[in-house]
């Protein structure tokens, strides 16, 4: 394996651990809001979204970036894979970010 792809499967890795933790403190401060009564949507993300799961909560779609990992990781030539990885990455680590502002904004 090139020394290019290792960096980039260590960096995902890495994405991924700082991810698990922050959908722990999302999933709990989602079912905080919904115990007062708030948060009842059906989906954190719209259903066209990158992502195959559906659910209220962020476990569910940070399963399925843990599961497309492991198939890049079965397969590193996939740069499709690959490329559904990272928008995955994105959009997650981008829509807890705003989660994140909102939640200290109020």
């Amino acid at each position: 394996m090139s020394d290019n792809l290792e960096s980039v499967e260590v960096k995902l890795q890495e994405h991924l651990q700082q991810l698990y933790r922050q959908v722990i403190d999302a999933d709990q401060y989602l079912d905080d809001l919904r115990q007062q009564g708030k948060a009842k949507f059906q989906g954190v993300f719209a259903e066209q979204t990158v992502f195959e799961s559906k659910g209220n909560r962020f476990q569910p779609y940070l399963n399925d970036i843990a599961a497309n990992f492991e198939k890049w990781q079965q397969n590193k030539d996939n740069e499709q894979q690959l490329q559904l990885l990272v928008q995955q990455l994105q959009l997650m680590t981008e829509t807890l970010a705003r989660l994140k502002a909102i939640r200290q904004a109020g």
